[in-house]
């Protein structure tokens, strides 16, 4: 089972209340929200378990009495609140065991002001740092600057030779850096600092040092290890942030790393599975509500339409949109026409995200945007918003099966199908076999509580991230079984959409 970190604030930075449990296991996960709804509070937040004097710098002037931040792991608990006395931090550590301490080692790299490649950046740091001299430099790691090339310019032997750091024992002897800047030696022989490199250069510096070193000290065993990155689309080029995104998604299950981006980018947030994303909305009287999970376009509240999409079908899931790209490619229904299908998120929440691009007016004239929910959910849609005239200005339509986690329930657990069984085993459980996989769902009660089938597709997809194969894979092999064993379905949807989509 996946460890979770409890987090509770309460007054400060003008948040009421915030709750929020975090996922510790290895990967990528996404804070998003609007501006001023808590994301970078809560990432300061979780910072102070491991810089202490966050705190002080990012919320002196925004507390009150009963301001206090309280963190909770197992049985261990930190609590963190202004102490008047001494207009300082406080930090009380809570154990069941007194010997116990809450103790999580990480890395943070703020937004503008507060990120660790900020610590040397003043005037006395700027002008010691022209005295550098190549004798006290050494050659920085392999790791960093075959990454630092590869993720900003698509070319690891960008920095080749050219990328070194002040030695250690120099840093702060003979120019009193509080951390060991890098800098970039030119063929010219001229040397230049990490506070004068490109904004992105220097972030993704301090972001790859901090890893680094992670990397070099938990070689001998296996501890969880805390990225945070705020705002990090600021400083980065779409296609480097894309190229970010999958050297970090490698190295958090090889390395254990859980690694939070707080963002407000389209880019960085498509490419994050919807149970990995975590939006926050801050509510007028300043309670601030936690969705988890939500689709990437949920989260970001809004759509980059082409201008040349003539119709947006806005669908559940990613098994809704297999089915529906098959039909589209199956009947030509793309011939003279742009269709583009979208993930997003759970029932409603499609039909939130429809009704917002109508009332908001994203799309032009001439564009259509429809609903395709799963089929299981339909009586429910019409009690809750149909019979209440609901819903009544946007089209919906069904799915005639169930949505991937029931379809897969019922074919492996309630309903076994002999042939899927062997062959959706046989296919893609290479490591863990799809029986041992099944007794680890038997084992933690998903045979009896897990109704809807999510904590068996969650089991799965682990399994499949874990032996290096696609989501986009398992939702394709899935398609084509549906599509085989479903004929008769699929035909009869196929006739309804063409009518919709012409």
């Amino acid at each position: 089972m996946a460890d979770y970190l409890k987090v509770k604030i309460e007054k400060l930075r003008g948040i009421e209340k915030l709750e929020i449990d975090l996922n510790l296991s290895p990967g990528i996960y996404a804070i998003a929200g609007q501006n001023a709804s808590g994301k970078s509070t809560l990432m300061a937040s979780l910072a102070s378990i491991f810089y202490k004097d966050i705190a002080n710098k990012y919320f002196s002037n925004s507390t009150c009495d009963d301001t206090k931040i309280s963190i909770s792991l197992d049985r261990k608990k930190l609590e963190i609140s202004p102490d008047p006395q001494s207009y300082r931090w406080k930090y009380i550590y809570n154990s069941l065991y007194p010997n116990e301490k809450l103790k999580i080692n990480g890395f943070y790299e703020g937004s503008i002001i507060y990120g660790n490649r900020f610590r040397d950046t003043n005037p006395r740091a700027l002008f010691e740092a022209t005295k550098i001299r190549f004798e006290d430099l050494e050659s920085s790691a392999d790791f960093v600057w075959e990454n630092l090339g590869h993720i900003l310019h698509d070319n690891k032997n960008h920095y080749k030779e050219k990328l070194f750091r002040i030695l250690s024992t120099r840093a702060f002897r003979n120019y009193k850096f509080s951390g060991s800047p890098y800098f970039v030696v030119l063929d010219s022989g001229k040397i230049i600092s990490q506070f004068s490199l490109s904004t992105g250069e220097n972030l993704l510096v301090s972001v790859l040092h901090s890893i680094q070193y992670q990397l070099k000290k938990s070689s001998a065993y296996r501890e969880l290890y805390l990225v945070l990155l705020d705002e990090i689309e600021l400083a980065l080029h779409p296609s480097a942030l894309n190229r970010l995104i999958k050297v970090l998604n490698s190295l958090a299950v090889d390395r254990h790393l859980a690694i939070y981006f707080s963002t407000h980018s389209v880019e960085l947030i498509r490419q994050i599975p919807s149970e990995n994303i975590y939006f926050l909305r801050k509510h007028l009287n300043n309670l601030v509500e936690v969705q988890n999970p939500v689709s990437p376009a949920y989260a970001t509240r809004a759509i980059y339409i082409h201008d040349g999409y003539d119709l947006l079908v806005l669908v559940e899931d990613n098994l809704a949109k297999c089915l529906i790209d098959w039909i589209v490619r199956k009947e030509d229904l793309n011939k003279k026409k742009l269709i583009h299908i979208l993930p997003a998120g759970g029932w409603e929440n499609v039909l939130t995200l429809n009704q917002d691009i109508i009332s908001s007016y994203i799309l032009k004239q001439g564009q259509k945007s429809i609903s395709i929910l799963d089929g299981d959910i339909q009586e429910e849609y019409k009690t809750k918003y149909v019979n209440k005239g609901l819903h009544g200005n946007i089209n919906v339509f069904f799915i005639p099966i169930k949505s991937a986690e029931k379809y897969l329930r019922n074919k492996l657990v309630e309903n076994v199908n002999f042939d899927f069984y062997n062959n959706f085993g046989d296919n893609f459980f290479k490591r863990k076999t799809l029986d041992s996989l099944l007794n680890e769902y038997k084992e933690i009660g998903g045979v009896e509580k897990d109704k809807n089938g999510k904590q068996l597709l969650n089991i799965l997809k682990n399994e499949l991230i874990a032996i290096g194969q696609s989501e986009k894979e398992f939702y394709t092999y899935l398609t084509e079984y549906i599509v085989e064993e479903e004929k008769q379905i699929m035909t009869d949807l196929a006739i309804r959409l063409k009518r919709i989509f012409k």
